[in-house]
């Protein structure tokens, strides 16, 4: 390369080249020598839209508030969801001291603390369920509170209330006790006696106090309670509810209807007769299932121990397949209890109706009374024996069982003689 070649690009500005002119020379200096550059106009759509910026900035901040809206109001949620009830599951709110006044409280089959602790809390006895399920959990005898209505109070500290309701003496005795062989008008009696008091002996009847006349009414709609359909008369429902309100404890909430309470009772025998194929055996027996529970009743009235149910059963049956009447005195008896007389004081052979089994063939219209599983079974399952008879032969009430009537009458001369029942 020349010197002047050299010098020529040494003069020029590779500054000037690379980047443009720089801030020092004036963009219409007069020494530009070059033409000046084509000026571009802006058409209207090319310029900003200054308003649609500003219209999205402030789109903009308006879903960024609403977004810090959400997450306080998920944050608030959160914290009266998740938070607090931690808080006072660790700190539950309770009452100090035993409280005042009086609240009944009802406590149903099946209830857990937790729902004891919900019905104490409504009704203003404790200030937290969780109070009282804590109580309950360190407190191993909470598993032996019972279904029924308590007396309590008011405002009481959690482990106050599980102690009172631990007493016996608060609990409201308003149960239904049907005892083995009770009738439907001992079951009447106990639907309709009020609730006993703490100071009440334990002879008294208590029960819900439901009205005699509703329940005497329910009594009779026989089809409205919903008997077991394998338990028909001629293919009709029976004419009489006995025999079907099985023999336990009941409770009943506030309210309950007569129909709802004799439901609950054919429920459970229901339930009984399922447990043990009771329906089913009757077959083997060559009855109905209507009549097998007639037995079941008669059996249940005439014999004192379960060892003797199924032989008593095993005796109607012999007795019905060879044609003889039952004469059995229970079956008059109840007869008399449905008069209104004492059996204690009338002759049972004099008995008028088909109830008396001297006068009449076979088998009384309905069971005399509501048996026992023990009875039920002794009548599904009877002993073998040719037994035509039976009578007392000791003071506490075991029978002898016999075939022949020259035993059966020495018997009963023996039973008179010592006074075991007999006469």
């Amino acid at each position: 390369m020349s010197q002047r070649d050299r010098e020529s690009i040494t003069d020029s500005d590779p500054h000037g080249l690379l980047f443009g002119p720089s801030d020092e020379d004036g963009f219409f200096d007069d020494e530009h020598t070059g033409p000046l550059p084509r000026v571009h106009r802006v058409t209207r759509r090319e310029r900003p839209n200054k308003r649609g910026q500003h219209a999205a900035r402030r789109h903009n901040r308006g879903v960024f508030l609403i977004m810090a809206l959400l997450l306080a109001a998920v944050l608030a949620v959160a914290t009266w969801l998740v938070v607090l009830p931690i808080y006072h599951y660790l700190n539950p709110s309770d009452y100090s001291g035993t409280g005042s006044g009086t609240v009944i409280v009802e406590v149903h089959t099946n209830d857990t603390a937790g729902d004891i602790g919900n019905e104490l809390h409504d009704k203003g006895v404790v200030a937290s369920v969780q109070a009282f399920t804590d109580a309950a959990k360190n407190d191993p005898r909470s598993q032996n509170i019972q279904p029924g209505s308590y007396r309590l109070r008011e405002h009481m500290s959690a482990e106050s209330a599980l102690a009172l309701m631990l007493d016996p003496a608060s609990r409201v005795n308003a149960d239904v006790v049907v005892t083995e062989g009770a009738t439907t008008l001992d079951v009447l009696d106990r639907l309709t006696a009020e609730p006993c008091g703490d100071k009440a002996p334990a002879s008294a009847v208590c029960g819900p106090g439901l009205d005699a006349t509703a329940v005497k009414k329910a009594l009779g709609n026989v089809k409205a309670l919903g008997l077991p359909t394998d338990y028909t008369v001629a293919g009709k429902t029976p004419g009489s509810v006995e025999g079907f309100l099985y023999p336990a404890t009941y409770y009943f909430a506030e309210n309950t209807s007569p129909a709802a309470a004799l439901q609950q009772m054919i429920s459970q025998f229901t339930d009984a007769a399922r447990r043990t194929d009771f329906t089913a055996a009757a077959q083997a027996n060559h009855v109905t299932p209507y009549e097998q529970l007639i037995i079941a009743s008669i059996a249940q009235a005439e014999a004192k121990y379960p060892e003797d149910y199924g032989k008593v059963a095993r005796v109607i049956l012999n007795r019905l397949a060879a044609k003889r009447p039952l004469q059995i005195d229970a079956t008059s008896a109840y007869a008399y209890k449905l008069e209104g007389l004492d059996p204690s004081k009338q002759i049972y052979h004099l008995a008028k109706g088909p109830y008396n089994t001297y006068t009449h063939d076979g088998l009384p219209p309905t069971p005399i009374g509501n048996p026992g599983a023990d009875a039920m079974a002794g009548a599904a399952t009877p002993d073998k024996g040719n037994w035509l008879y039976y009578v007392n032969k000791d003071a506490d009430g075991h029978l002898f069982f016999t075939h022949s009537e020259t035993d059966f009458e020495q018997a009963v001369q023996q039973c008179i003689t010592h006074h075991w029942g007999c006469g």
